[in-house]
């Protein structure tokens, strides 16, 4: 089928036009090389053993996997501190609203604070390694409330609201957490996703907000965020949210990984691309954070 355009005669201030013909042509794009990469997550906090998530990733338009197919099994793990050597183990647990296992490795010590760990990992064939330390001080919540419209740049939405208080005199980074019990009429996020295995019985999830809060400038002030809850809900629903103080090297990282999703997203954003932080030749991160002590929230509509 023939189309066409009109276009303007460059270097003539009048309306002069040209007409172009030609015929639109169906090209097949053969996809770039693919060079898959460890995808590496552990978050260390006090009083909880270690996990530790390793995955394969896989291109933007690839078909939908399991994680049971993506889960580097093969893998070998090692923590180390003060506290002995942890060697970790295959474990896993349901999710009960994507229906599917979650695979991790799973550490026996329990972490404690102002402790220095070190990561060992092997993985086909490569070595991995990293360090973190949990110096984190929590923070504590003065005072959550709601609000049935924020704006952002993806228009309006409601809203929680989270006041808490910053640590004086240190570079400090957050991040918001809210655990909820659930069933299967409780759907996810704008696409209406909900579980379809649970068939109404109730279960636990935890929301773990993308963004990364910084006390740059406002250090030892009384800080405010707000959030869009993720799970949907009705008047009377009860969370508990508490807020993660985070070391740097994870803030930078989950950082990086929100203003990408962003961008992905959003024409207008600019697009962002995950740098290695503390793997060079893999995805990811080993960090740690503390928890402040939890809040009730109660949804008031």
């Amino acid at each position: 089928m023939s189309s066409h355009r009109l276009l303007p005669i460059a270097g003539f201030a009048t309306a002069t036009m040209f007409i172009v013909t030609g015929c639109t042509k169906d090209i097949a794009v053969k996809p770039l090389a693919y060079d898959t990469k460890p995808t590496i997550e552990c978050m260390l906090t006090t009083g909880e053993v270690p996990k530790l998530y390793i995955y394969r990733s896989v291109p933007y338009f690839d078909a939908s996997v399991s994680n049971k197919s993506l889960f580097i099994a093969n893998a070998s793990v090692t923590i180390s501190s003060s506290l002995g050597t942890d060697v970790l183990h295959i474990d896993s647990v349901e999710d009960l609203f994507r229906c599917e296992y979650q695979y991790f490795f799973k550490g026996q010590i329990v972490t404690q604070p102002n402790i220095t760990f070190s990561l060992e990992l092997i993985a086909d064939g490569k070595t991995y390694t990293a360090q973190t330390t949990t110096d984190q001080q929590a923070t504590t919540i003065a005072s959550t409330s709601y609000t049935p419209v924020f704006s952002d740049i993806y228009g309006e939405h409601e809203g929680v609201i989270v006041d808490y208080g910053d640590v004086a005199g240190q570079e400090n980074f957050y991040r918001y957490q809210m655990a909820r019990i659930i069933d299967s009429t409780t759907t996810y996020g704008e696409g209406g996703i909900y579980s379809i295995c649970t068939h109404g019985s109730f279960f636990p999830v935890l929301e773990t907000g993308r963004a990364i809060y910084k006390d740059a400038n406002q250090d030892g002030l009384p800080q405010q965020i707000v959030i869009e809850p993720a799970y949907k809900h009705k008047a009377g629903d009860i969370g508990y949210i508490r807020m993660q103080s985070v070391d740097k090297n994870a803030a930078i990282f989950y950082d990086q990984l929100d203003r990408q999703k962003l961008s992905q997203f959003n024409p207008f954003v600019e697009p962002v691309f995950l740098t290695p932080i503390q793997f060079p030749e893999a995805i990811g991160v080993f960090g740690s954070y503390a928890l402040s002590d939890p809040v009730q929230f109660t949804f008031p509509e």
